[in-house]
C-alpha cells in the first residue's frame, strides 16, 4: 500500500534563529531535522549573524558559541541525508553588532551595528563569509540579509564622505554584494524591505505608493527578494504586498513567523491564525517558495521545540491544504511524538485575562512580570488582581499533566510549570505588599516578608534550574549567562524587598520610598482600555527604570 501528496510549494524551509545566544547544539539540530524531515520540511536556514567561524577573523562570534567550518559541514550532510537543503542565513550590512562591538572591527563599521560601505576592508570580511559558507555548506543558495540598515550613511560614511544619497549608497552595496556571491555561484536570497523602501514611500506595509521604475531596473534576475511579514491578519494586506513584491521581481519567497520571540512562552495559536491566512494569500498570487521564522528576540529565551505545532501547521497547508485539528494531532503525534493538544497550551502564560484568542500576537505578560521588580511595580498596572494569580496557577496545574503525558519532552513543559508556579506568586506580589503598606496592615507585611517573598525566591531558583537544564539540553552554552546575569539580579531583588520590609517593619527606616510613588502605566496610556496586557520585550527596559547599560 503507498500513498503520495503532491506539495503546494516548491520548497517549505524553516529559519532557526542562532544569533541572539541561543545557538543550537549539533544533536538539536539533527533531532530537529528528523521531526522536520517527518513533516515534509525541504530547507533549514541558520540565521547566523557572527556565530560561524571565520578561520582569518577570530573575534568573529568569539565566545559566542559560534559553529566550526566541521560543524557546519557535519550538519550540512546530516541534513542533506533526510533530503533536507541546509542554506547559509548571514548578514551583510547590519545586523552585526555583536561583531563590531570588538575594536578589531572598529575601521569597518559605519554606525551601530552596520558594515562601512565603501571601504575595502568592508568587502574583504564579507568575502570571507561568503568563502567560508561555499566551503562547509554544499547548497548554492544563500541569505545576504541586507535588511533594517536605517542609519547607514550617517556615522563614520557620513564624516568621512559627507552626506550621500543614501539609496544610491545601498544599491552600490548591493552591486558589490553581487559580485561576491556570483563569486562563489551563489543564487542569493535577501530581505526584501531594502528595495521595497527604496522603490516606494519609504515604508516597508505600504500597498499603496507607486513603485518606481528605475528601482526595478536595477535588481538582476539572479536574487530573490523575501517577502516577510509575521504580523498582518488581513488578507488584503498580503494579497496587496505580493502584487507589488511582484512588480519589482518574478522571484519572490514568503516568510510567515513561529513566534516563540516574546519571551520564554511560544505563541502557536496567532501564528496559526496568521499563517492560515498568508497562506491562502500565497496560494492565490503564485507564491512556490515559503519558509517560516523562528526568531529569539532579547536572549532567545523560548524553545525551539516549543513552536513545533506551528512548523506542522505549515507542512500540512503545503501537503494537504488541511488545518484542521483532528488532522494536525494525528500528524504531530507521528512527527513530534508529543501530544498536540498540550504542545499547544505551552502558549498559555501569554493567554492572561483579556487577551482573546488568537491572542495579541506580541503581548508578553510572562517575560515583563517575572523580570519586574517586586517594589518597583513598572508593571502593576497592567494586572488585574485576583485574575492573573488564578490564572497562572491553572497553568501550573496544565503544565505539570503535561509533564507526565510527554515522557520525551518533560523538561518542555517542567521549565513552563516552574514558571508559571513562581508567577502564581510573583505577579500581585508588589500590589498586595504596596496596599498593605498604605493601609498600615503590619500583618500582611509581615507575611509578604518572612513567607510569601522567602517562597518567591524559592521557586524563582527552582525555575531557574528547570530553564538552565532545558538550555544546556537544547542549545550551546554560550549564551546562558546572559539569563543567569538576569536571574541572578532578579534574586538579589527579592532578597532586597526582604531587606527593606523588615527594616520597615523594625523601625530601622520611617519609609518605603519606592512605595510612596505612584504607579503609572508602562505604555504610557491615560486609562485602562480593553485589554491591561501589553508587549514589553527588552529586559533591560522591564528590570529597572535606571541606567543599566551605556555611558
Amino acid at each position: 500500500m503507498s500513498s503520495s501528496e503532491k506539495p503546494v510549494y516548491n520548497s517549505l524551509g524553516v529559519l532557526i534563529d542562532c544569533s541572539r545566544n541561543a545557538v543550537l547544539k549539533v544533536e538539536t539540530f539533527q533531532k530537529l531535522i528528523k521531526h522536520l524531515a517527518l513533516m515534509g520540511y525541504s530547507s533549514v536556514q541558520l540565521y547566523t549573524e557572527d556565530t560561524y567561524e571565520i578561520k582569518e577573523y577570530p573575534y568573529f562570534g568569539y565566545m559566542r558559541g559560534r559553529y566550526s567550518g566541521e560543524q557546519l559541514k557535519s550538519m550540512d550532510l546530516y541534513a542533506s541525508s533526510f533530503g533536507i537543503e541546509l542554506i547559509p542565513c548571514i548578514q551583510t550590512l547590519a545586523h552585526l553588532g555583536t561583531a563590531l562591538k570588538w575594536e578589531t572591527f572598529s575601521d569597518i563599521v559605519d554606525c551601530d551595528d552596520i558594515l562601512l560601505i565603501d571601504e575595502e576592508k568592508t568587502y574583504d570580511l564579507i568575502d570571507a563569509m561568503f568563502r567560508t559558507m561555499s566551503k562547509h555548506i554544499s547548497s548554492r543558495k544563500i541569505n545576504i540579509g541586507m535588511d533594517e540598515a536605517h542609519m547607514v550613511g550617517l556615522g563614520k560614511y557620513l564624516d568621512k564622505h559627507g552626506f550621500r544619497d543614501r539609496s544610491t549608497l545601498l544599491l552600490k552595496h548591493f552591486a558589490r554584494l553581487m559580485e561576491i556571491a556570483r563569486k562563489y555561484s551563489y543564487e542569493p536570497m535577501m530581505w526584501s524591505d531594502m528595495f521595497f523602501r527604496l522603490a516606494s514611500s519609504g515604508e516597508y506595509y505600504d500597498t499603496e505608493s507607486p513603485i518606481r521604475e528605475d528601482v526595478i531596473e536595477m535588481i538582476p534576475d539572479d536574487i530573490s527578494l523575501v517577502y516577510w511579514d509575521y504580523y498582518s491578519v488581513e488578507s488584503e494586506k498580503y494579497d496587496g504586498m505580493l502584487k507589488k513584491h511582484k512588480q519589482l521581481s518574478n522571484n519572490i519567497i514568503f516568510a510567515g513567523g513561529a513566534w516563540k520571540w516574546t519571551g520564554f512562552s511560544s505563541n502557536n495559536h496567532f501564528s496559526h491564525h496568521a499563517g492560515e491566512i498568508a497562506h491562502k494569500s500565497c496560494l492565490r498570487n503564485g507564491v512556490k517558495d515559503v519558509f517560516i521564522t523562528a526568531w529569539g528576540d532579547n536572549g532567545a529565551e523560548a524553545s525551539i521545540y516549543s513552536i513545533l505545532p506551528t512548523l506542522q501547521l505549515w507542512a500540512e497547508l503545503c501537503y494537504t491544504d488541511n488545518a484542521e485539528t483532528s488532522r494536525l494531532e494525528e500528524r504531530f503525534t507521528t512527527c513530534v511524538g508529543g501530544n498536540y493538544s498540550d504542545f499547544m497550551s505551552l502558549d498559555m502564560t501569554m493567554m492572561v485575562p483579556g487577551n482573546k484568542l488568537p491572542n495579541n500576537h506580541s503581548i508578553n505578560p510572562a517575560k515583563y512580570l517575572l523580570y519586574q521588580d517586586v517594589l518597583f511595580g513598572l508593571f502593576d498596572r497592567h494586572v488585574i488582581p485576583n485574575e492573573y494569580a488564578s490564572h497562572f496557577q491553572n497553568c501550573a496545574d496544565r503544565f505539570k499533566k503535561c509533564i507526565n503525558r510527554n515522557p520525551d519532552w518533560q523538561a518542555l513543559f517542567l521549565t513552563q510549570y516552574s514558571l508559571s508556579s513562581l508567577l502564581a506568586i510573583k505577579c500581585e506580589a508588589g500590589i498586595n505588599i504596596r496596599q498593605a503598606y498604605h493601609n498600615q496592615n503590619r500583618e500582611i507585611m509581615e507575611d509578604y516578608c518572612n513567607t510569601f517573598l522567602p517562597e518567591m525566591k524559592k521557586l524563582a531558583e527552582e525555575f531557574m534550574k528547570a530553564y538552565q537544564t532545558q538550555w544546556m539540553e537544547e542549545n550551546k552554552i554560550f549564551g546562558l549567562d546572559v539569563f543567569d546575569l538576569r536571574m541572578g539580579g532578579l534574586l538579589q531583588r527579592i532578597q532586597s524587598a526582604i531587606n527593606r520590609l523588615n527594616d520597615y517593619l523594625k523601625g530601622r527606616i520611617n519609609e518605603l520610598e519606592e512605595l510612596e510613588q505612584e504607579i503609572l502605566y508602562f505604555d504610557g496610556r491615560e486609562k485602562d482600555e480593553e485589554t491591561s496586557a501589553i508587549s514589553a520585550n527588552l529586559w533591560h527596559t522591564i528590570a529597572t527604570p535606571s541606567v543599566i547599560a551605556g555611558i
